[in-house]
């Protein structure tokens, strides 16, 4: 057993206040010592396992206590003179102050934020027992460590490194769970996992699952497990988004939380629902192997079972997809369109009093316009009614407020136009369908935008009649055009 002593000092927990803001940045430091470690192994066969372990307890899940997690991968290892170096490195003055300006260099003590002890047991070739570092909270302060060359609790003997973060914090045990940690790595290091630079799997003592990039935009719509008898099992977890997303993909992921391949890059899931782009999440199954290429899966009875068992849910999440999509859409449609109402509102009340121009002054930018109206609107409420006895000078309004706007498929005889006027029920139609709109849609911001100018368009309309109609339509398109430019 070695002793270091570290230059670390009473401030180093207002340090690592500075370096992670959360206790999952805390965890994310192990995660990128883990992901650097395959990184310079230079494997195809990296991976990163994140294991949260739990007292046990009579109560059931209810009773459960986090007690320890465990960040563990099979990357290139230290050995003790490694480990040696990295504790001298930490803790002098000039690294932590490159720490407080965001850089990486004393993340291994991050296990204060969370734990009271690490124990970081590491070896650089299976077959050799590993070295363990040990530090401890109290020990941060006086600046002690050890390395331990067996540690009796935590030594293996396959290449890599496990960080044991012992004694989790009683007051932050609650917040890290399973499912927080997997959307957060899965979003943190999405970039790699979409690579496939190493495979990461996560686990809470009932088996592990797959950490995919975290790219969901849409709603959960499908977390099942299906039997395959005694070839094991497949779990399906899916996400249904909005629209069509250029980059929606469903994985497949194999033993160990490993990724295989993109589902549709096997011939049997190269149609629908799989290649619908409002799909995305994973498939996993256990039992499935993988070819030499490790691009596909050996196509034997598993694989059969398989295919077989995801055949029989396509019209479910068929089905699925169309529901969820457009309930989705017609919320979100909803949403958006009750503002731009309350932004016509608010431009039509300004102009008739008079305030455009005043704003047009106090505005640095077009793409401000909506705060300017707000602060606006807050001064004009502020403002005290004009007596009797002196008028306000009188306007003529063009609208007293906003016309009803709708979204809707058009007429065959109005198919190319952006929007049009119904007279019969004084409602602004907007051509849903239209591929303006449906670009401008897919951000909520600029399909404001974009439903303020069909209104200017339509309210024009109804100054210098149908004869302006292509000339107003086509200015729409210009606008829709140039929005990158514009705002």
């Amino acid at each position: 057993m070695a002793r270091l002593t570290l230059q670390t000092g009473p401030g180093v927990f207002e340090v690592l206040a500075h370096v992670c803001r959360s206790h999952q940045e805390a965890i994310k430091q192990f995660v990128e010592n883990s992901a650097d470690a395959i990184q310079q192994l230079n494997t195809d066969e990296g991976r990163i396992s994140v294991i949260l372990e739990y007292l046990p307890s009579g109560n059931g899940d209810r009773g459960r206590t986090l007690s320890r997690i465990l960040v563990a991968d099979n990357g290139i290892g230290m050995d003790r003179e490694k480990m040696k170096s990295i504790l001298q490195r930490i803790g002098d003055s000039e690294k932590v102050q490159m720490a407080l300006r965001g850089e990486k260099g004393i993340g291994i003590l991050a296990f204060s934020l969370v734990a009271e002890e690490l124990h970081l047991a590491s070896t650089v070739a299976d077959g050799v027992p590993s070295s363990c570092v040990v530090l401890k909270r109290p020990w941060l302060k006086t600046g002690q460590a050890q390395i331990v060359e067996r540690c009796p609790r935590h030594t293996h003997a396959e290449r890599g490194t496990i960080a044991y973060l012992e004694g989790i914090l009683p007051e932050i045990a609650d917040k890290l769970t399973k499912e927080g940690l997997k959307e957060y790595l899965g979003r943190e290091f999405a970039s790699d996992l979409r690579q496939g630079l190493y495979a990461m799997a996560i686990s809470d003592g009932r088996g592990f699952e797959p950490v995919p990039p975290q790219r969901y935009r849409g709603i959960k719509a499908m977390s099942e497990s299906m039997s395959l008898g005694r070839l094991g099992t497949v779990h399906v977890e899916l996400h249904v988004l909005p629209w069509e997303m250029a980059d929606a993909t469903v994985s497949l992921y194999g033993r160990g939380g490993t990724r295989i391949c993109l589902l549709t890059d096997l011939d049997d899931f190269k149609a629908l629902p799989w290649i619908d782009k409002r799909l995305e999440g994973y498939v996993r199954c256990d039992h499935l192997k993988r070819t030499a290429d490790k691009t596909a899966v050996v196509q034997e009875q598993v694989y059969q079972a398989f295919v077989a068992a995801l055949r029989r849910i396509e019209p479910q999440i068929q089905e699925m997809i169309g529901k969820i999509s457009a309930e989705s859409q017609e919320r979100r449609f909803q949403v958006v369109m009750s503002k731009a109402g309350k932004l016509i509102d608010k431009f039509l009340r300004y102009r008739e009093r008079g305030l455009l121009a005043e704003l047009a002054l106090r505005t640095p930018g077009a793409g401000q316009m909506r705060r300017a109206l707000d602060r606006a609107a807050d001064v004009d409420k502020a403002k005290p009614e004009p007596p009797p006895d002196k008028p306000a000078a009188s306007r003529t309004p063009v609208y007293t407020r906003a016309p009803h706007i709708e979204l809707r498929p058009p007429p065959k005889s109005k198919a190319e136009l952006r929007s049009w006027y119904d007279s019969r029920t004084g409602c602004i139609c907007v051509n849903r369908e239209h591929e303006e709109f449906m670009l401008a849609q897919r951000q909520d911001s600029r399909c404001i935008r974009y439903l303020f100018a069909i209104w200017a368009k339509e309210s024009l309309l109804q100054e210098y009649g149908e004869d302006a109609e292509r000339l107003a339509d086509e200015m729409v398109g210009r606008i829709t055009e140039a929005e990158p430019l514009l705002w």
